[in-house]
């Protein structure tokens, strides 16, 4: 009878464990998503200010500034 005490709880504790792990990945993932996002999401606003400052510069071209009548 003991024995089949101790498998059962051995199998309760691996069916745990692989819940546990599972979650564990889903919130590796999660986690992931979010660092890439907010990544993205800050090289985006500091790059606005170089794409600016390009098309300023771009404006200010010789070769932009031809009158055509």
């Amino acid at each position: 009878m003991e024995e089949n005490k101790k498998q059962q709880n051995g199998e309760h504790v691996k069916i745990y464990d692989k819940e546990m792990y599972i979650s564990q990945e889903k919130i590796k993932t999660i986690v992931i998503i979010i660092i890439v996002f907010l990544i993205g999401f800050i090289a985006g606003y500091f790059s606005k200010d170089v794409i600016a400052e390009n098309t300023d510069d771009s404006a200010n071209s010789s070769y932009n500034n031809q009158v055509v009548e």
